[in-house]
C-alpha cells in the first residue's frame, strides 16, 4: 500500500561518524578533536562529488565555501540530478551524509536503490584517515494539513485521531477559554529490538511551506555499527519496518484523507 496523498514532507536516510581515524577521535566533553588536516576532508568530498556525478547526480552546491572551517556534523555540500522529477538529493559534510527524498515522494522501493548508491559512494570516497562505524539514523517528516486534521489543534490530533491521550488537570482546565484551541508538543523516545531505538516528535508546524501538525519519526542505532554497505542497508530497512507499521497504526482514522492505492 501506498498513498496519493501522503503528508511527508521529507524523507532523510542519513549516517553519522565521528571524524577522523577509527578509535583515535573520540568526542571529549562534547567537543570533536580533529586529528586529520583540512585537505583530507576535501579530498573526500571531491572523491565523492566525482562519483555521484557518474551516477547522475552532476549538479552539486556549496553550501560552506572551500578554505571556510566546517564544524563537524554540518552538510557542506549538496548534489542533485540536472533534471530530478522524483527530487532526491545527497547531502555529505563532516561526519555526515544523507540521501534525502522530498515530494512528489512515492514509496520506500523506489528510494532504497538511491540510498544504497549513496551509501556505497559514501564509504569509498572517504578517507583512509576517516572510516570509523557509523551511526544509521531514518527520519520521516510529516504535515498534516487542515485537510487531514479537519480543523483540529495538535491536542485534539494527539488524542482524536493519533489516539494518544492526553489529559489536562483540573487546575489548567478550569482557566482554559477555548478547549478546541488547544495546542500540544509531545515528544516520545522508546527502544526498539536489534540495537534501535525510536524518536517521535508531534506538534504544531510549519515545514517545506506546509502548515499544520507536525510529526517527525525517526529510528536510529543506538550504538554504531561496522561501514559495511551491507549491514548499513540492512539496518536501514529494519528501521523503515518500524516507522511504517508505526505510522500505519497511528494514522488508521484518516487512512482514506491519505487515498491510499496499491503498489505496483
Amino acid at each position: 500500500m501506498i498513498f496519493a496523498n501522503p503528508p511527508i514532507v521529507e524523507l532523510v536516510a542519513e549516517l553519522r561518524w565521528v571524524p577522523g581515524a577509527p578509535g583515535a577521535n573520540m568526542p571529549e566533553g562534547g567537543v570533536v578533536r580533529l586529528q586529520f588536516p583540512l585537505t583530507f576532508i576535501e579530498e573526500s568530498f571531491e572523491n565523492f562529488r566525482r562519483a555521484i556525478a557518474d551516477k547522475g547526480f552532476a549538479v552539486s552546491e556549496r553550501l560552506v565555501p572551500v578554505g571556510f572551517p566546517i564544524l563537524p556534523f554540518t552538510v557542506a555540500q549538496r548534489f542533485r540530478k540536472p533534471s530530478n522529477k522524483e527530487n532526491y538529493a545527497y547531502q555529505v559534510g563532516l561526519g555526515v551524509f544523507s540521501a534525502n527524498a522530498l515530494p512528489p515522494y512515492r514509496d520506500w522501493e523506489s528510494f532504497r536503490p538511491i540510498v544504497g548508491e549513496g551509501v556505497e559512494t559514501l564509504l569509498s570516497s572517504r578517507h583512509s584517515s576517516d572510516r570509523g562505524n557509523v551511526s544509521v539514523i531514518l527520519r520521516y517528516l510529516d504535515v498534516f494539513s487542515d485537510e487531514m486534521t479537519e480543523g483540529r489543534k495538535s491536542f485534539d490530533f494527539l488524542n482524536d485521531v493519533l489516539g494518544i491521550t492526553l489529559m489536562l488537570p483540573t487546575t489548567l482546565l478550569e482557566q482554559t477559554a477555548n478547549l478546541g484551541d488547544l495546542r500540544a508538543g509531545l515528544q516520545l523516545s522508546l527502544s526498539l529490538g536489534d540495537g534501535l531505538a525510536m524518536n517521535l516528535g508531534v506538534q504544531d508546524g510549519t515545514v517545506a511551506g506546509r502548515t499544520g501538525v507536525l510529526m517527525t519519526t525517526e529510528v536510529f542505532t543506538v550504538q554504531p555499527i561496522a561501514p559495511e554497505a551491507h549491514s548499513i542497508m540492512q539496518t536501514f530497512e529494519k528501521a523503515h519496518d518500524n516507522i511504517r507499521v508505526t505510522f500505519l497504526g497511528l494514522t488508521k482514522k484518516i487512512r482514506d484523507k491519505m487515498k491510499p492505492v496499491e503498489a505496483k
